[in-house]
């Protein structure tokens, strides 16, 4: 509502001799003086300097539509939001695919079957994907990692030399990187040692249960003021128990070494959400300490990924040579063999002898 102001009041013969009558000023003092001095007016107020707040006037013609209007807004906004929740969920699925359809590729000694339509069908032809085949796909992996990194790179410069930011204490950078850190070690772990040896359904399963350190979190943030308490930790403890068996039951299942890295994997890996799982109501001193490093790194975020971005792209690179000499490659070959691993280079096809079994007629 507008103010109302009301114009002070002089002498009926002295009534157009003072501009401040007309006047908007704001330090032009009022002439109603209500514990002494001048007298308060009491004249009555004019027809014309009555304060009225009409209804708005409801048009009529072109803006009677208006109904229409913004009914058709709210169904391209609907049509907005299905669009991108389908491009969003899309685009998350095929990043999946792809993932594991590369880590597929990297085994070693790795046979598949061949397609003998052309060869005879009464025959069974395997490949055996050549040394080439298999660092093809590595660098495929190493750069798939690196473009989003790279991308953050230059969005934290672009607003670290354009814009404002802060310095971080060098606690909170130090943990900062060694979160990051930790879940690059992960990720390297699951894309090169973990999901080449199981299947694509078991490695799509897998990439469901790496919210463990999430979940502690969660559970540790909870504080005796919020509502629904005991509700929410028994949920809490429900997705912890859910992650933790989906991590745990192949090793237990399959009985193979390698795959114990699946645990210590998507430990490391869930470490780089904890950010978002932390709180300053905490009642354990730990959590509310790391959840004032998630205030300071609201004006700090920027400074700290400009650097972490490359950081994690020098460090992911680190981690896949030192698991490739742990499992007893050379990891030069990813380097020398670069030009004929995303070059031409021949894939041998072999047939399968086929024996018959049976007994011979006497």
């Amino acid at each position: 509502m507008s103010a109302v102001r009301h114009r002070p009041l002089a002498p009926p013969g002295n009534a157009g001799d003072s501009d401040d009558n007309f006047t908007d000023d704001e330090s032009t003092p009022l002439t109603q003086d209500i514990y002494g001095g001048s007298q308060r007016t009491i004249q009555e107020t004019k027809g014309w300097d009555v304060f009225r707040d009409p209804p708005i006037k409801i048009e009529t013609g072109s803006t009677a539509n208006q109904e229409c209007l913004e009914l058709t807004v709210k169904i391209l906004k609907i049509f907005a939001y299905a669009f991108t929740f389908i491009l969003v969920l899309t685009g998350g699925v095929m990043a999946k695919v792809c993932v594991l359809f590369m880590t597929s590729q990297i085994r070693k000694d790795k046979k598949i079957e061949y397609c003998n339509k052309d060869l005879g069908r009464d025959k069974t032809f395997v490949v055996k994907l050549p040394e080439e085949e298999r660092i093809a796909w590595i660098w495929a992996l190493l750069i798939a990692y690196a473009i989003p990194e790279i991308g953050a790179f230059i969005r934290s410069a672009r607003i670290c030399f354009f814009k404002t930011f802060r310095v971080p204490k060098t606690g909170h950078f130090l943990f900062v990187t060694l979160m990051e850190s930790l879940s690059c070690f992960g990720t390297a772990l699951l894309m090169f040692v973990v999901l080449p040896q199981i299947d694509a359904i078991q490695g799509a399963m897998l990439t469901n249960c790496l919210c463990v350190i999430p979940g502690i979190l969660g559970l540790l943030s909870r504080c005796s003021k919020e509502g629904k308490r005991a509700v929410k930790v028994l949920i809490d403890m429900a997705a912890i128990a859910a992650q933790v068996t989906g991590f745990v039951i192949w090793p237990l299942l399959e009985n193979r070494p390698e795959l114990w890295v699946i645990p210590i994997a998507c430990v490391m890996i869930s470490c780089g959400w904890w950010e978002n799982f932390v709180s300053l109501q905490s009642p354990i001193g730990l959590v509310r300490a790391m959840g004032r490093v998630k205030d300071e790194m609201r004006t700090t975020r920027y400074f700290n990924h400009m650097f972490l971005s490359l950081w994690k792209v020098v460090l992911f690179v680190c981690f896949a040579l030192l698991i490739f000499w742990a499992q007893g490659d050379e990891p030069g070959n990813i380097f020398s063999m670069y030009g004929d691993a995303l070059g031409p280079h021949k894939i041998s096809i072999d047939e399968l002898a086929t024996s018959l079994t049976g007994n011979l007629p006497d």
